[in-house]
């Protein structure tokens, strides 16, 4: 065993910078915004439609995912190379069905990531999956950076032929390294028949709405920086690097919290916070303001995917489970970015759309009651209960 878990180790200096690959080409769509609207001449509503369909297709992309998830892993990376290398010969006609499955290739190996963790590491799982949330927003905080040197010297295309050559070496790397194991049946009392569903729907939904949130705010933080503060589309797309930031510097601390910090109070703190956050990013207007409201944002923000995803693992019948719960989580991810850009083509202003955010956020303080709940002692009963029903038959 001891053996195994050295060998899984290994694995992990891999799984950091791929896992960062795929939140850069999660995080870059919205930095370039600004760039797509124009080059293909694209209103609010259109470019949230563009958003949605990215995203759509990156929760289609976790339903894909069953099975050997290193082969899917190193599939996903292929796909993506294509993708990306594709995406600026593309023409209006069909920019939002190719946008569609851009984010199929996308989401494929970032949920890949995260079934992998949750299979091959239960001893640790919740301090794995934070660590490699802090890689992945460390791949998200340099999607806006570099996407900003590219289109100060380029054009949004660059970035896409940037990351269609890392992805062909991702492929690479996890085809040479990557190897999964086989997954026993986890047994807890609520993970049979109607109370696995259950289980499955509550964690559905609150990551539909805990997803919806970091797309919506990270798609449209540039945008919305560039029209308050009337500064360059150079560095509107840099300002998501703050959002990014917060999130590099909490899920940093938060590997380390959650060692020493029950789960659900570290989520009854960050949301919360989030939502106070989200209220001041709505009504700021000056730099300076604008800028501590994104960093406390994403920070707050950050915590919230990995303590609740491992929280599901913990709970769940089979890693392969929270394949529906991510997708779900993904079609949150395409949604609330459109829904940004439908309320502010009617309303004529993208603050109205971001109320979204609060509203949103109040709704998961709600929650979080259901979310948290202890089911460590019925766990252990139930097991109990087992041994002593396995032991009866053996003396028979």
């Amino acid at each position: 065993m001891n053996r195994l878990s050295k060998s899984r180790r290994f694995l992990l200096p891999v799984l950091h910078p791929v896992f960062a690959l795929t939140a850069f080409a999660d995080a870059v769509a919205g930095p370039i915004l600004p760039s797509l609207a124009r080059s293909f001449h694209l209103s609010d509503g259109q470019s949230g439609l563009l958003l949605f369909w990215i995203f759509a297709g990156m929760a289609s992309g976790a339903l894909l995912c069953r099975g050997n998830y290193a082969r899917i892993l190193t599939a996903g990376f292929v796909a993506l190379s294509i993708t990306s290398f594709a995406f600026p010969l593309i023409v209006r006609p069909i920019l939002y069905p190719f946008a569609f499955f851009y984010g199929i290739s996308v989401g494929v190996p970032m949920t890949a990531v995260s079934l992998f963790a949750g299979r091959n590491y239960p001893d640790n799982r919740a301090s794995i999956l934070t660590m490699l949330n802090f890689t992945w927003s460390a791949g998200a905080l340099l999607a806006p950076l570099i996407a900003a040197r590219l289109l100060a010297v380029f054009s949004w295309r660059a970035v896409f032929v940037a990351m269609g050559c890392a992805s062909l070496l991702a492929a690479a790397a996890t085809s040479l390294t990557i190897r999964d194991s086989r997954e026993e049946e986890h047994k807890t009392p609520e993970t049979t028949g109607l109370k696995n569903l259950r289980l499955v729907a509550v964690f559905a939904i609150f990551f539909f709405l805990e997803v919806g949130m970091e797309s919506m705010f990270g798609a449209w933080i540039s945008t919305y920086v560039l029209r308050v503060t009337r500064t360059s589309l150079t560095l509107a797309a840099a300002a998501t690097a703050f959002y990014w930031i917060g999130f590099l510097a909490s899920r940093g601390l938060s590997a380390l919290l959650v060692l020493r910090i029950r789960s659900g109070l570290i989520l009854r703190i960050s949301i919360p916070l989030a939502f106070g956050a989200s209220i001041m990013l709505v009504e700021s207007r000056s730099p300076a303001l604008l800028t501590i409201a994104i960093i406390l944002l994403g920070g707050a923000l950050a915590p919230t995917f990995p303590v609740a995803l491992a929280a599901f693992f913990d709970r769940a019948r089979h890693s392969s489970d929270s394949r529906f719960v991510l997708a779900l989580s993904g079609f949150g991810g395409s949604l609330f970015p459109w829904l940004v850009g439908l309320i502010s083509s009617r309303s004529g202003t993208l603050g109205a759309g971001l109320l979204a955010g609060p509203v949103t956020l109040f709704f998961m303080i709600g929650m979080l009651p259901i979310l948290t709940a202890q089911k460590a002692a019925p766990a252990l009963a139930f097991e109990a209960a087992n041994e002593q029903s396995s032991a009866g038959s053996r003396r028979d």
